[in-house]
């Protein structure tokens, strides 16, 4: 199975540059490929199938400010808007994750555990609760120690996963 995706991203501001609303479309493609043949003397035949979605996610200001309310230790909407980014997009350029990583390492430990992921996450998903978080964390946790350092967040980033979190709802 092959997935390829475009995710196209819009950020509407104000007059004074503040960010109102950010728009991320999705276009997934799913590629499969199976073998079949009707005997042992014909020829094999390959069937592809492309399964097509999709979808978008639109978060403004006023929305989130909404959302966080519901959550002890939510983030900024402008903390959340660029934590989002690299998150979404699957790739980040200049210091875009850095900022992200510093920005949700909110005790300054020097890694991110469930509890700071759970500050940003649930405004997204609300399926994404400590336990399905950790199930992901787990998956790029080189040392085992529950939490993710800065390689093991740029690892989540790069290989979609944050993408995952956020859109298996959708």
């Amino acid at each position: 199975m092959d997935l390829e995706y475009t995710v196209i991203e819009t950020v509407h501001q104000n007059n004074a540059g503040q960010v109102t609303k950010i728009n991320y479309e999705f276009d997934e493609t799913v590629a499969t490929e199976a073998s079949t043949s009707s005997s042992s003397s014909s020829i094999a035949r390959q069937n592809k199938e492309k399964r097509n979605r999709t979808y978008d996610v639109t978060i403004t200001r006023e929305q989130y400010q909404g959302m966080a309310k519901q959550l002890s230790n939510a983030l900024s909407f402008d903390a959340f808007v660029s934590v989002l980014r690299p998150f979404i997009m699957g790739y980040y350029k200049d210091n875009e994750l850095e900022r992200a990583f510093s920005t949700l390492d909110r005790d300054r430990s020097g890694s991110i555990n469930v509890k700071e992921l759970n500050s940003f996450l649930p405004i997204l998903n609300e399926t994404a609760n400590g336990e399905a978080l950790n199930a992901y964390v787990r998956k790029v946790d080189d040392n085992f120690d529950g939490n993710l350092s800065y390689n093991e967040f740029r690892s989540l980033v790069l290989r979609g996963i944050g993408r995952d979190i956020i859109c298996n709802h959708l």
